[in-house]
C-alpha cells in the first residue's frame, strides 16, 4: 500500500510536493569522504572492553549475521551491451571490423566482478579480536555503510545508454554491503570494492572530460586533410609537369598516395568512433598517432607505387623512362592496393617485415657461455 497521506477532508491522497530540477549533480560527503584528508591517528592506550552492539535502523549490525548469498552477473563491459548467446547456449564470436583495423591492438577485457576479486580468508588464521576492536570500530563500520549507500547514488546519476557497468558496479556495491554485514572482519573487502568502483567512476569521468575535448579538434583535423586530398587530386596534371621528362614514371605517383592517404583518414575515423562511442576508453596519449596518421599512409601509398615500379620493371625494364607512361592512368589497382595500404597499416607493416626477414634472416647470434671462476681450493 502506498505511504501517501490523505487528506482528511475529501480522503484523497495529497499531491507531492514538485521536485525541484536538479540539473548539476553533487556528490554526497560521504562519497567525497571516501579518502582521508589528512592520516589517521589511533590511540596507543590499552584496548578498552567492546561496547555493546548498536542497531540502527538501515545500517549493518556490529554482531556476526549469516547474509544470504548474492548472485554474481556475468557482465562484459566492451560498450556493445554484452555477449551474444547461441542457441545451444554457447558463445558466439564477434568478429567485427574494428577488430581487423585497429591500430592499438588492445583487445578489451572484460571487467572482473569485485567477488572474485576480493574475498574473505575463510581458510587463514583469524584477525586478532583486539585489533579488530581497536581499528574497525563502530563509527568506521557505520561510515563505510554511508559511502556505499552515497556511491549507489553516485553511479545511477552516472548512467547512461549501455547501461552494462552500471549493473556490475551495483553488483559490486550489492556484494560490499552483504560483507559488511556479514562480519567487521570483512571491512577492508567491501572498503576495497569501494575504492575500485570510485575508481571507475573516476576514469570514466576523465575519458569522457578526453572526449568531449579531443574528439571534434582530431575530427576538425581529419576534415581538413580530406579537403586537401580532393584539391590536391585536381592538380595532377600540374603535378606531371613538375616531375623531370627522363623519369616519366613518376608522374603516376600522385594518385595512388593521396589514395592512400584517404585510407589513413578512414581508418582513423573508424578508430576514433571506436574507442570514443563504442568501448569508451579513448586516451590523449595517443594524440599522436592520430596526428601523424595521414602522412603514415601516404608514406605507405609511395611504398606500394615504388613496389609495383620495382615489379613492373623486373617484366619490363624500360619501364622507368617510357615515355607513354607520361600522359598514361595509374591503373585502378594500384589505387585500390594504395587504399587498403593505408587503411590497414598494421597488417602493411607486418608484411614488410615479413619481406625483409626473407630478403635478410637474421643470423642466430653464438650464446656466449658465462666465465666460471675457481678459488684458491679448486672449486668453481
Amino acid at each position: 500500500m502506498s505511504s501517501q497521506p490523505l487528506d482528511p477532508i475529501n480522503n484523497e491522497a495529497v499531491p507531492l510536493p514538485e521536485q525541484k530540477d536538479q540539473s548539476v549533480y553533487v556528490p554526497r560527503p560521504e562519497v567525497e569522504a571516501l579518502t582521508p584528508r589528512t592520516p589517521e591517528v589511533f590511540s596507543t592506550d590499552p584496548v578498552p572492553p567492546a561496547p555493546a552492539p548498536e542497531s540502527f535502523a538501515g545500517e549493518p549490525p556490529s554482531t556476526e549475521s549469516a547474509a544470504p548469498p548474492v548472485a554474481s552477473v556475468s557482465v562484459k563491459a566492451d560498450g556493445v551491451g554484452g555477449m551474444i548467446i547461441a542457441p545451444e547456449g554457447g558463445v558466439v564470436d564477434q568478429i567485427t571490423l574494428r577488430s581487423l583495423t585497429d591500430p592499438f591492438e588492445t583487445p578489451s577485457v572484460p571487467r572482473t566482478p569485485s567477488r572474485d576479486l576480493f574475498k574473505p580468508d575463510a581458510g587463514e588464521k583469524p584477525p586478532d579480536g583486539a585489533l579488530l576492536q581497536q581499528f574497525v570500530t563502530t563509527q568506521r563500520m557505520r561510515d563505510l555503510w554511508h559511502q556505499i549507500d552515497a556511491l549507489q547514488e553516485e553511479v545511477i546519476q552516472r548512467v547512461h545508454a549501455d547501461r552494462t557497468d552500471t549493473d556490475a558496479y551495483q553488483q559490486d556495491l550489492l556484494y560490499a554491503s552483504s560483507l559488511l554485514m556479514q562480519s567487521p572482519a570483512n571491512y577492508d573487502e567491501a572498503r576495497q570494492i569501494v575504492y575500485r568502483v570510485r575508481g571507475d567512476l573516476n576514469r570514466e569521468m576523465r575519458v569522457l572530460a578526453d572526449i568531449q575535448r579531443y574528439r571534434p579538434i582530431i575530427v576538425i583535423y581529419y576534415v581538413i586533410w580530406l579537403a586537401a586530398i580532393f584539391i590536391a587530386s585536381r592538380f595532377d596534371m600540374q603535378f606531371r609537369q613538375m616531375i623531370p621528362d627522363n623519369l616519366p614514371i613518376l608522374k603516376l605517383a600522385l594518385m595512388p598516395i593521396l589514395f592512400a592517404t584517404g585510407g589513413a583518414l578512414f581508418n582513423g575515423i573508424m578508430a576514433l568512433i571506436d574507442h570514443t562511442t563504442r568501448k569508451r576508453d579513448f586516451d590523449p596519449i595517443h594524440n599522436t598517432w592520430y596526428f601523424i596518421n595521414p602522412l603514415i599512409g601516404g608514406v605507405l601509398g609511395l611504398v606500394v607505387f615504388v613496389f609495383f615500379v620495382a615489379t613492373g620493371t623486373s617484366f619490363n625494364p624500360n619501364l622507368i623512362s617510357d615515355q607513354s607512361l607520361a600522359n598514361a592512368q595509374t591503373p585502378l589497382t594500384i589505387w585500390l592496393l594504395a587504399f587498403i595500404v593505408g587503411w590497414q597499416q598494421n597488417t602493411a607493416v607486418k608484411l614488410l617485415n615479413g619481406f625483409l626477414k626473407t630478403v635478410s634472416p637474421e643470423k642466430p647470434q653464438a650464446q656466449t657461455e658465462r666465465p666460471s671462476f675457481t678459488d684458491s681450493t679448486g672449486k668453481s
